[in-house]
């Protein structure tokens, strides 16, 4: 699945088949169909509740194997919303799509997840990917 997920030439070549979206939505899209095209429910746009507190959303999960999807090009504190999101959820393996050209540098995600005080298990599920550079900078 892993490889699936960081296929960057395939990524690329769904993003370019849909100019009308915008790129992130593209992502998204690309991630959707993914998921659906291996037998997953892919819910985007979807809510994190826990214990009758709604977080915020969270842009896709597949919910079987319970893989989150968060794409984000703007600012450092944006991402902050997102992992804490992704923290609360507790899924199996968090996806972060990130840019190494955003204000949200992907690099820079990468040192604060790992020098944040998560613990091992919870550490083990980011897995970072930096489209713009086509490269994982961390898997689970």
């Amino acid at each position: 699945m892993i490889d699936k997920i960081t296929d960057f030439a395939a990524l690329e070549k769904s993003v370019k088949s849909v100019p009308d979206l915008k790129y992130k939505d593209a992502i998204i899209r690309h991630y959707k169909n993914l998921g659906e095209s291996l037998g997953y429910t892919a819910r985007d746009n979807f809510s994190v509740i826990k214990n009758t507190v709604n977080y915020g959303k969270l842009d896709l999960i597949w919910v079987e194997p319970n893989v989150v999807f968060a794409a984000e090009f703007g600012s450092l504190d944006d991402i902050y919303k997102h992992l804490w999101r992704i923290i609360e959820l507790a899924p199996k393996t968090a996806v972060l799509v990130l840019s190494s050209k955003s204000a949200c540098k992907a690099e820079e995600v990468v040192k604060i997840i790992e020098k944040s005080r998560l613990s091992s298990d919870q550490l083990k599920m980011f897995l970072v990917l930096d489209v713009t550079g086509n490269k994982v900078l961390k898997g689970p």
